[in-house]
């Protein structure tokens, strides 16, 4: 029961730290590595297409130049969290190596101590052996002790044999009493031999698993180190990348001032559609409805894609990552690739196929007046036009192609709604 006692108190230390430092530097480890890294490649995805999408209103080359400073920034914050958490695990991997040389250390003097003692029973159970052989001896063949043979050729008498015969069995039994003494206690050093060793031979194997990983530690860390250093050699670039943008926040900011005046532009037009509208009571008096198979659609519109409707950029208000400053976003910019298909998301007239400047190729639609409001519709960045002004366009009808004109940092939808003349959230479709 010590025995177990002190193998668990060294499996508490050693085996549930040092030993798990190993296997935690492989299938776990590993597998949480792999997790880790699905997650992080994801948050840097989401993270690089909401940047792209705050850059809208400028050009591409500025656009690229703000998310390549970005992702050497980031790089360099991962490679150095990255060294760090190496660095922990290479020092907790020193402390359990450490640990467990002191415990083999511990563990092999006892060992010795243990070997030492029962050298001595053993010695001593021989010098007992000796003994008894030499009173048996002496007993009955040394003439000077009155030996059993020389009491028959003697003349003593009984008694006296009598008296012998008790002192001789009571130092018999006193060297037998010793012996077995001596004996059963090399019986227990014995036992208590095998338990050390066993413990000396489990603690070595865990010294051996301690030391394979602190090497598999220092190899990691030494591999972290190299990464960083290599990032960090990126820093002259990652400030000339700063100095370059900072030189052309006038220029960004002529852009943005650009793209204010492009929507000022639009809601002037947008409004005098709309003054139209309400004065003939529009075109139309509802949604006479159209093919809406395939389309995410409200009561009245219809996505202008087909499928799933995937928000890039929301409606509403956008920081600038460079100016700090804000710009109202008009529409919503839904994922799609470069040449997806545009549809109308409703009934209606198209009033202009045209380059719109920050907008690029635009096409904007009439839907007149529906469910008792004035309704017209916006679709920007297209990369080429498939219907013509003055057409009469159907709900889910096509009117062009997904690209990434204007001011656009990648292929994708940007759709407007405007109601009564004002631009309204057009997702979810009302």
């Amino acid at each position: 029961m010590i025995f177990r006692n002190r193998i668990g108190k060294i499996a508490g230390t050693t085996l549930l730290t040092g030993a798990l430092v190993l296997a935690g530097a492989t299938g776990t480890t590993m597998a949480s590595d792999r997790s880790d890294q699905v997650s992080k490649e994801k948050a840097a995805s989401d993270k690089a297409a909401k940047l792209r999408a705050s850059l809208e209103d400028v050009s591409a080359d500025l656009a690229n130049s703000v998310i390549a400073l970005e992702e050497t920034k980031d790089a360099q914050k991962s490679a150095q969290g990255a060294y760090d958490e190496a660095v922990r695990l290479q020092a907790d991997a020193a402390r359990e190596q450490a640990q467990a040389q002191d415990q083999l250390e511990v563990a092999s003097a006892q060992l010795k101590q243990v070997e030492k003692a029962l050298a001595a029973s053993q010695e001593r159970e021989s010098e007992n052996l000796n003994n008894i052989g030499k009173v048996a001896r002496e007993t009955y063949t040394n003439p000077t002790l009155g030996g059993t043979f020389e009491f028959f050729i003697s003349d003593k008498n009984s008694g006296d044999l009598s008296t012998y015969a008790r002192n001789a069995q009571l130092a018999a039994q006193m060297q037998a009493d010793s012996l077995k003494s001596v004996q059963d206690q090399i019986v227990g050093q014995k036992n208590s031999q095998a338990e050390q060793r066993e413990l000396t031979a489990q603690v070595r194997k865990l010294k051996e698993q301690a030391d394979a990983a602190l090497q598999a530690a220092d190899g990691a860390k030494a591999d972290k180190q190299k990464k960083l250093d290599e990032l960090n050699q990126t820093l002259e670039q990652k400030q000339k990348q700063e100095a370059e943008l900072e030189s052309k926040k006038g220029e960004i900011s002529k852009q943005l001032e650009q793209a204010e005046k492009d929507q000022q532009a639009a809601r002037d037009r947008i409004s005098q559609i709309d003054a139209k509208n309400r004065s003939s009571q529009g075109a139309s008096s509802g949604n006479s409805g159209g093919g809406t198979a395939g389309f995410t659609s409200g009561s009245i519109f219809q996505g202008p894609i087909k499928g799933p409707l995937i928000l890039n950029s929301p409606f509403g208000y956008r920081v600038h990552p460079i100016t700090g400053g804000t710009l109202f976003h008009q529409g919503a910019d839904i994922a799609a690739s470069c040449g997806q298909p545009q549809f109308a998301a409703a009934d209606g007239t198209v009033v202009s196929t045209q380059w719109e400047g920050t907008g690029g190729n635009t096409v904007t639609i009439n839907h007149g007046m529906l469910g008792g409001s004035s309704w017209i519709s916006v679709y920007r960045h297209m990369t080429q036009f498939a219907t013509s002004p003055g057409a009469r366009v159907s709900k889910g009808q096509l009117i062009g192609y997904t690209g990434t004109t204007g001011q656009s940092t990648g292929c994708h939808v940007h759709f407007e709604l405007w109601k009564n003349g004002s631009v309204i959230n057009p997702i979810p479709l009302p």
